[in-house]
């Protein structure tokens, strides 16, 4: 398994114990969405980036298109922090999570 796979493996595993841990708890829609853009910028700031622009040739491509996506990711968070926010930044949040899973799972198959 590649460094990549792990940390792309590493970061779904998160998602998925922060969605348990949001029903368990009963979190508001709205902890959840921050916790899951807060996991995942720094997941792929910290680990997934650098592993993708480690490989060789790096899929240039794909990493502009993620940095867009943690760059509008970053925005919504900080929307997520405000006492009022755009009433959509859930949603957006989950579109922008949905499409750096897609991505990602493009980027570890063209190994």
């Amino acid at each position: 398994m590649t460094a990549l796979r792990e940390e792309v493996d590493r970061w779904e595993a998160d998602l998925e114990n922060i969605a348990e841990a949001s029903q368990y708890n009963d979190w508001f829609l709205e902890e959840r969405r921050l916790a899951e853009a807060l996991h995942t910028i720094t997941a792929f700031r910290a680990h997934i980036v650098p592993a993708l622009t480690s490989r060789q040739p790096p899929d240039k491509v794909i990493v502009t298109e993620i940095e867009q996506l943690l760059d509008a990711l970053e925005v919504l968070r900080d929307d997520l922090y405000r006492t009022v926010h755009p009433p959509d930044s859930y949603l957006e949040v989950a579109q922008k999570v949905a499409a750096l899973r897609s991505l990602t799972r493009v980027a570890a198959r063209r190994l």
